[in-house]
């Protein structure tokens, strides 16, 4: 009955107003009404541009072809750009900013990495990095590479393993074998006699040029035959100079590196690089005050021989003992953003490091400067070498 009653009785149901009252409302409605169209628009053209690249860069790296089309054409481009003097002032003015961040970073961290030099390239946000678990699955060999290329891991350092963990002798029962390399590494120190007699071997060789030096340094009265030996030396170092700077941006540039809180690492870094900076400078020296061409030879080969022997030790000791290249990489080895954290840490806890951390600021920043300016000394004695001669 209830239902009934409702059924027959006049309900008042209110009625919805669907017009706009006012033109000006009308003309704003149909504005936002385009604006979220258009947005929606822009949402659905920005995931179908998201959905292609990410199309295009699967198949990048999956197809090595389609890769090298993407190069053949990108050369193609690059080749009809005509050589002009805003590029060549352009690739100077960045040799100069990487040469003002390697200024500005102390201990050879590896700073300038983290800051973008090229306007065309990724950010290093931005830019892929490996992950820990990429870090870790690296191949032996790889691993071997990046121990031996690091300039904070020479011959103190590799002493200092030995103290550690070379001990242990767990990379020789692993393999079963003796190697008297690795057991007398520690026994008779052999990485701190390479570095005694390397630079036992380099003074003996200066002091003799020094005492058979006459003193005259611009005589110039060499035959002719010795005037182009001073030029040719001159040339080759002056080729050679710029993979001493090369050298020191790639190696600082390690996906892991050395840890730098320790003296040895930086007594290893100066080991590196100061003393092949030295020897090519002895050895044009050497040849500019020699009379004796067999004798400019010979103690080029020599100057030569003395500077790869500390390298030399470390490649034939990994050869023999692979494993400690992998142990050192995966317990010694840190990224930059570790090694950062773990130099700050030990800063603040042991004045002594932050002391001689501030004593060696300088040398490295002459270091750094020496290797920038040697390409202009070995310019420069291609002229006056001959003439002075």
């Amino acid at each position: 009955m209830f239902f009934k009653i409702l059924l027959m009785s006049k309900v008042n149901i209110p009625k919805i107003i669907t017009t706009l009252p006012n033109e000006e409302l009308k003309k704003k409605f149909e504005i936002l009404k385009k604006m979220g169209e258009k947005n929606k628009k822009n949402e659905t053209n920005i995931e179908e541009k998201k959905e292609t690249t990410a199309k295009y860069t699967f198949l990048v790296k999956h197809s090595p072809k389609l890769q090298i089309l993407i190069d053949k054409h990108l050369m193609e481009k690059t080749k009809k750009e005509k050589i002009n003097c805003y590029s060549l002032c352009y690739a100077i003015i960045l040799v100069f900013k990487n040469f003002g961040l390697k200024m500005q970073d102390h201990l050879l961290l590896g700073g300038e990495h983290a800051q973008k030099i090229w306007p065309s390239a990724l950010s290093p946000k931005r830019r892929k990095s490996l992950s820990p678990r990429e870090l870790r699955e690296m191949s032996p060999e790889d691993k071997r590479d990046i121990v031996l290329n690091d300039p904070k891991f020479g011959m103190f350092s590799l002493f200092k393993y030995h103290l550690k963990r070379g001990y242990l002798n767990n990379e020789l029962k692993k393999s079963n074998k003796v190697f008297c390399s690795h057991i007398f590494s520690l026994f008779f120190a052999l990485p701190i006699l390479i570095f005694i007699g390397q630079w036992l071997l380099f003074l003996g060789l200066i002091l003799h040029e020094i005492n058979s030096f006459d003193g005259e340094y611009c005589s110039n009265t060499a035959t002719f035959e010795n005037k182009l030996m001073i030029c040719g030396i001159s040339i080759i170092y002056f080729a050679r100079s710029f993979f001493l700077w090369d050298s020191l941006t790639n190696s600082i540039g390690l996906s892991k590196m050395n840890r730098a809180n320790s003296f040895t690492s930086i007594i290893d870094t100066f080991q590196e690089f100061a003393f092949n900076l030295f020897v090519y400078g002895a050895n044009i020296w050497v040849v500019f005050i020699e009379i004796d061409i067999r004798n400019m030879i010979l103690n080029s080969l020599a100057m030569e021989f003395l500077m790869i022997l500390d390298n030399e030790f470390e490649e034939l000791y990994f050869r023999y003992v692979p494993g400690a290249a992998e142990d050192i990489y995966d317990n010694i080895f840190v990224t930059y953003k570790e090694n950062k954290g773990i130099v700050e840490q030990r800063k603040k806890k042991d004045g002594c490091f932050n002391c001689i951390s501030c004593l060696v600021f300088i040398p490295y920043k002459l270091l750094v400067c020496l290797i920038f300016f040697f390409p202009f000394f070995c310019c420069f004695m291609i002229f006056a070498g001959p003439i002075c001669k």
